[in-house]
């Protein structure tokens, strides 16, 4: 009988470690930080230390367990910080991502939670030009192309379907309150394509109750508001919609973005419409060249932006690099140059230079 208890017990303690074998969590980050010199900030020269430009600080857990007949749960927390003062980004233990959800084999993921909208889809493509840093995108960030998130959100992603995948998600309105970037209903969604050396994609994402920085575009007016570097407005509705693609060559590779973003307030319309193409070249294993150029019009207003990046690998974790990058504003009347981030210059130029190192864990 002993001999048969005691079987019974190693049996059960092989199943048991056999289960948590199948479950697994992951701890990840990275952290950036540099020093940047900035032409004009209204009127004056600066010179600063800042972290998070060429890549946002984060610190992250995820985890995912077989349930077994390709069934699947998984959840992401994600918290964002800031290297130089320890301050929590977002205002929110879990500001970057926070959500639980279920996945299927072949068919796809259901998640719950804050999650960012599809606009993030078409940094996949602005890849090629991302060691240039957050400077790449639009000053205010209009189109949300950096990353912005929906709270209270359900999303569904398909599993690939020869090459072609899908997703939708919605967010309810309850969202008034800290770090809300949608105070009424949003709901967006996305369809990418990827064959051979070449992917594609379409976005929308629509938004009731959206705050938008509008003081940082560096436009005089908007929606029938003169703006200050301070500006942000409650639009009532912002509409997104964008359209990507991108070519990968043996050590290059090359993509185009294009969006289209409608702003509406208390009757009154206006559009801001954003190309981007740029690429990389891997010049050795450890050293890659970046660039990219820009054309964004708000209405009369319009800029022009260049950014240039050189990126140098100590290590498969750590690197050191250079960003620069210019922008001459022009079109309405007090139109200014402001690099996304900078903050608005007194004149319609504006140039930043930044050395910065980063690393991955």
């Amino acid at each position: 009988m002993k001999r048969h208890h005691i079987a019974a017990m190693l049996m059960l303690q092989s199943l048991s470690v056999g289960a948590f074998a199948q479950s697994s969590v992951t701890i990840y980050g990275s952290v950036d930080n540099g020093i940047s010199y900035v032409s004009n900030i209204m009127g004056h020269s600066v010179v600063k230390m800042q972290d998070g430009i060429n890549k946002s600080n984060a610190l992250g857990f995820t985890g995912t367990e077989d349930l077994g007949g390709g069934l699947r749960s998984f959840f992401k927390l994600e918290n964002g910080f800031s290297l130089n003062t320890g301050a929590m980004g977002q205002g929110l233990i879990f500001g970057k991502q926070a959500y639980v959800g279920l996945g299927k084999s072949g068919i796809g993921d259901v998640s719950l939670g804050r999650q960012y909208d599809y606009t993030l889809q078409l940094e996949r493509y602005m890849s090629p030009f991302l060691n240039c840093g957050i400077m790449v995108f639009e000053n205010g960030d209009l189109d949300r192309t950096s990353g912005e998130r929906l709270n209270n959100s359900a999303q569904f992603n398909s599993a690939s379907f020869g090459g072609a995948t899908f997703g939708a998600m919605y967010s309810f309105g309850q969202n008034a309150g800290t770090a809300s970037t949608n105070e009424g209903r949003a709901y967006s969604g996305n369809v990418q394509y990827s064959y051979g050396p070449f992917s594609g994609a379409l976005v929308v994402t629509d938004i009731n109750k959206a705050p938008v920085y509008a003081g940082l575009t560096g436009a005089p007016t908007l929606l029938g508001h003169p703006l200050t570097p301070a500006t942000v407005l409650l639009v009532d509705n912002q509409r997104i919609l964008g359209a990507a693609g991108m070519y990968t060559f043996d050590k290059a590779r090359v993509s185009a973005i294009y969006t289209n973003t409608q702003l509406q307030l208390s009757g009154h319309s206006e559009t801001d419409q954003v190309v981007y193409v740029g690429g990389d070249y891997r010049l050795r294993p450890d050293v890659a060249l970046s660039a990219k150029v820009s054309y964004d019009k708000l209405e009369d207003s319009h800029w022009y932006s260049l950014n240039m990046a050189a990126d140098y690998q100590l290590s498969k974790q750590t690197d050191v690099y250079l960003e620069l990058a210019g922008q001459k504003a022009g079109g309405a009347t007090g139109t200014v140059a402001s690099i996304a981030t900078m903050g608005p210059s007194s004149t319609d130029k504006q140039f930043v230079s930044r050395v910065g190192l980063r690393h991955f864990f």
